[in-house]
């Protein structure tokens, strides 16, 4: 929504609005450019005199103080280890605050083996080969001590195979096991009860789920696609 407005470009905010705060101000100028604009979160940035501005898409801007200019793309840091970048850091956490909001009894959970020492949240779609290839690794992530924790993003969308066969496992009277079979290709029972399907599938699109299996680890970060075991485990830390 944003890249037209502002791609790699700086733009000169009008006067201010007297009284109001800089959250309010900013976001009452951005809704000038497009009202759909909402701003939900306002921080100091690592830039002297500029505000971290988080929007409800997802998106980092950074402003001036001075309500005057706003800058988007990427923030990088200059270190001697090289080149950080700060605006990815940032979008990390806020990723990893919004998708471990979401409540455990809503996700179908394959828990780890004695002690659990990491947790990925996976969106997963039971038509998805890559997400059948991603399961058959589960048990020995979860022999490793890694719970994983799926969500659902059925890829073509609320309707047909896929989104029929989500609503399936989340309400089968045993998720994990409708899981597994889905994705060994049997046939599941037809199910219908309360779900979370189309609930978690915007809220794919919001933290920038394109495709599955979508992998988000602990700090944030994402992994779009198969990752073998030694790799994900790499990742983790452990």
């Amino acid at each position: 929504m944003l890249k037209s407005f502002f791609f790699g470009a700086l733009l000169l905010f009008v006067a201010g609005s007297v009284g109001a705060t800089p959250q309010q101000t900013i976001q009452k100028r951005l809704q000038k450019i497009d009202p759909r604009i909402e701003v939900v979160g306002l921080k100091e940035s690592p830039v002297k005199n500029f505000y971290e501005v988080q929007l409800s898409s997802g998106d980092l801007l950074y402003v001036s103080k001075q309500e005057d200019y706003i800058l988007a793309g990427n923030l990088l840091q200059i270190t001697d280890d090289g080149l950080v970048n700060v605006t990815e850091l940032a979008r990390s956490e806020v990723r990893s605050k919004t998708i471990q909001s979401v409540a455990v009894e809503d996700q179908v959970v394959f828990a780890a083996k004695g002690e659990t020492k990491a947790i990925i949240q996976v969106f997963t779609d039971s038509t998805c080969p890559y997400c059948s290839r991603l399961h058959e690794q589960v048990p020995e992530l979860n022999r490793q001590g890694v719970e994983v924790r799926y969500l659902a993003f059925p890829r073509q969308g609320l309707q047909g195979k896929g989104f029929q066969d989500l609503v399936n496992i989340w309400c089968a009277d045993n998720p994990q096991q409708a899981m597994t079979h889905a994705k060994a290709g049997k046939s599941i029972a037809q199910k219908s009860c309360d779900n979370p399907i189309a609930e978690q599938y915007e809220l794919g699109h919001k933290l920038g789920v394109q495709g599955t299996p979508s992998i988000f680890l602990p700090d944030g970060r994402v992994i779009p696609g198969f990752v073998p075991t030694d790799r994900l485990i790499s990742e983790l830390g452990l």
